[in-house]
C-alpha cells in the first residue's frame, strides 16, 4: 500500500476534527470503490447548448452558479466549510461513481492515518490527554483526475492555514453545538446532492464538466469560465485607483477577522509590481489595526491574474492567499474605480 507522509493535510483534518467531531468521518475517503452506475452520457440530448441539471437538489442555486460561472452570487468563500464539504463530497463520489471517466493519469486519495501518539499522564501516572504528533496518508482505493486531486490539497493547506482561526470564530458564536449540527446537516445534503448530480447529468457530459472546471476554479480563487464559454478581456489598470481598491478589499476581509479590528481609511504606501509586458501582477501597501496590544502597522501584498485582484496575502500569514472579494474584483473589472 503506498503511504506518504503529508504534515499540512494531516493537520487540517486533525483541527477539523476538534471543531466538529462527529462529522469528519463524512469529509474523509474511506469508502472503497463502487460498480459504475452511472451513464457517461448526458440526461439532455440538447447539443446545441451546453446543458446542466441541479433542479431540486438542496444546494440547487449554488451548484447552478458554479456551474455558469457566477461566482459573485455564491454565498461563502472558497476556505468555508460549506464549500470545503461541497467540493470534497463531489471528489469522493465521482471516484466511486465514475471510475471509467477517470483519466490514465488518475491519483489515488488517501486518509490520514495516526502512526504516533503523545500521552500525558499526571503525578500519579494516570492518562491526562493523547494527542497525535506523527501521520501517514493511506490509500483508500479511490482516484481523482490530477488536477481535482490537486486542488484538493491546495484547499487542505489553505484550510490547515486557518484552522485554529475557524475554531476561535466557532467557539465564539452563541451555540456552537447548533453551528456543527448545521455542518452536520450540509455535510450530509452536499453527499446527496452530488450523488443525484452525476445521475442526473452524466459523468461526462459537457454540462457536468463545465461544472467540474467552475468548481476547481472557485476553490483555486480564480476567475470562472462564464456560460457563454468565452474567456473574459484582461483588465488593464491605467488610471485605476488602487489605493481605494485596497481600502475596500482590506476592509471587506477584515470581517472576518477573529481578534483583530481593521482602522478603516487607514491604507498607505502603495506600490506597484509589475511584468515585463508592464502588466500588474502584485500591489503592496500598509494599514493600521487594533490587536490585543493596541494599535499596530500591518502589511498586505495584493496579487493579479488576467488584470484582476485575485489574492490577499497578509504580514501574520504571508503564505495564505485570502481571495479577493468577488464584488469588488467584479467592480474593479467593470470600471467603478476608475480615477
Amino acid at each position: 500500500m503506498n503511504m506518504k507522509t503529508n504534515p499540512y493535510q494531516s493537520k487540517a483534518l486533525f483541527t477539523f476534527k476538534l471543531m466538529v467531531l462527529f462529522i469528519l468521518s463524512l469529509l474523509l475517503t474511506s469508502a472503497s470503490p463502487k460498480n459504475n452506475r452511472y451513464s457517461d452520457s448526458p440526461s439532455n440530448n440538447n447539443t446545441d447548448n451546453i446543458t446542466f441539471n441541479a433542479k431540486g437538489l438542496h444546494f440547487e442555486t449554488v451548484l447552478t452558479n458554479i456551474f455558469e460561472g457566477n461566482f459573485i452570487d455564491i454565498p461563502f468563500d472558497r476556505d468555508e466549510t460549506t464549500f470545503i464539504l461541497l467540493f470534497n463530497a463531489y471528489v469522493t463520489t465521482y471516484a466511486k461513481h465514475c471510475t471509467s471517466s477517470l483519466p490514465a493519469n488518475k491519483i489515488e486519495l488517501t486518509r490520514p492515518e495516526c502512526v504516533k501518539e503523545r500521552v500525558t499522564t499526571d503525578g500519579y501516572g494516570w492518562e491526562i490527554s493523547r494527542t497525535c504528533i506523527e501521520w501517514i496518508d493511506v490509500g483508500t482505493g479511490l482516484y481523482a483526475a490530477p488536477e481535482m486531486f490537486n486542488t484538493k490539497v491546495i484547499l487542505d493547506n489553505l484550510q490547515a492555514g486557518d484552522a485554529f482561526r475557524n475554531m476561535y470564530k466557532m467557539m465564539k458564536q452563541d451555540n456552537p453545538i447548533g453551528i456543527a449540527s448545521s455542518v452536520l446537516n450540509n455535510s450530509q445534503a452536499a453527499d446527496a446532492d452530488m450523488k443525484a448530480l452525476l445521475k442526473m447529468n452524466g459523468c461526462k457530459s459537457e454540462g457536468l464538466m463545465r461544472f467540474q472546471d467552475n468548481l476547481r476554479l472557485f476553490a483555486l480563487g480564480k476567475q470562472p469560465i462564464p456560460i457563454s464559454g468565452k474567456a473574459k478581456a484582461v483588465v488593464s489598470s491605467k488610471n485605476q485607483n488602487l489605493t481605494k481598491l485596497a481600502e475596500d478589499l482590506v476592509f471587506e476581509h477584515s470581517k472576518t477577522w477573529a481578534m483583530n479590528r481593521y482602522q478603516r481609511g487607514s491604507i498607505s504606501d502603495v506600490s506597484e509590481i509589475k511584468d515585463n509586458q508592464g502588466k500588474l501582477i502584485e500591489i503592496r501597501t500598509k494599514y493600521v489595526y487594533q490587536g490585543f496590544s493596541g494599535r499596530n502597522n500591518g502589511s498586505v501584498r495584493i496579487t493579479f491574474t488576467d488584470g484582476l485582484p485575485e489574492c490577499l496575502y497578509f504580514f501574520d500569514f504571508p503564505n495564505a492567499c485570502r481571495t479577493a472579494d468577488r464584488k469588488i474584483v467584479a467592480q474593479y473589472a467593470g470600471g467603478n474605480y476608475q480615477n
